[in-house]
């Protein structure tokens, strides 16, 4: 959903400064496949970097709609998407560390599994994200890496609920 309004606003934006989408992408450094997905609001999975380099090139600040007044649900479900978001980036930057850095990764890892034993040991964790964390934990770094950059869906329960929350609080 915010990739749609982010779209909107990037397509408003670019019509108002007279800009081709040719010209957009490359001053941005997208393809011009993915600019006319977004603007036409059929976005694939877009990175939030596609859409950061996009607004800085039409010079904007991001901003998102507001709901009106008699729609929370519709706010709540934005603020929602843009939390899930916040933590799939957070996964995804954790999961290049765990494939770059093999000694630091295994600290990372063992800091995991423990908070993994602790969630089993308390019960305070659903026994479907402890056994799925469980294995993903047991795989060797780059592995894990390779499986947190491509979950599925398991990707949004697995991230709230997820053992590496200590990495970036």
């Amino acid at each position: 959903m915010l990739a749609v309004q982010y779209g909107r606003l990037i397509k408003e934006e670019r019509v108002r400064k007279g800009l081709k989408q040719e010209e957009l992408a490359a001053r941005a450094q997208v393809s011009r496949a993915v600019l006319s997905r977004l603007e036409q609001g059929k976005p694939k999975a877009v990175q939030s970097d596609t859409i950061d380099r996009l607004l800085d090139a039409l010079g904007v600040k991001p901003r998102v709609q507001e709901a009106s007044a008699g729609d929370p649900r519709k706010l709540a479900r934005l603020e929602q998407e843009h939390r899930l978001e916040q933590q799939r980036v957070r996964h995804l930057r954790l999961a290049v560390d765990l494939a770059q850095d093999g000694q630091a990764a295994s600290a990372l890892v063992a800091r995991a599994r423990k908070r993994v034993a602790l969630w089993r040991a308390n019960k305070s964790c659903s026994p479907y994200y402890i056994e799925r964390w469980s294995s993903l934990l047991a795989l060797p770094p780059r592995r894990i890496a390779r499986e947190m950059s491509s979950l599925g869906e398991w990707e949004n329960a697995l991230f709230q609920n997820s053992p590496w929350s200590w990495a970036w609080s």
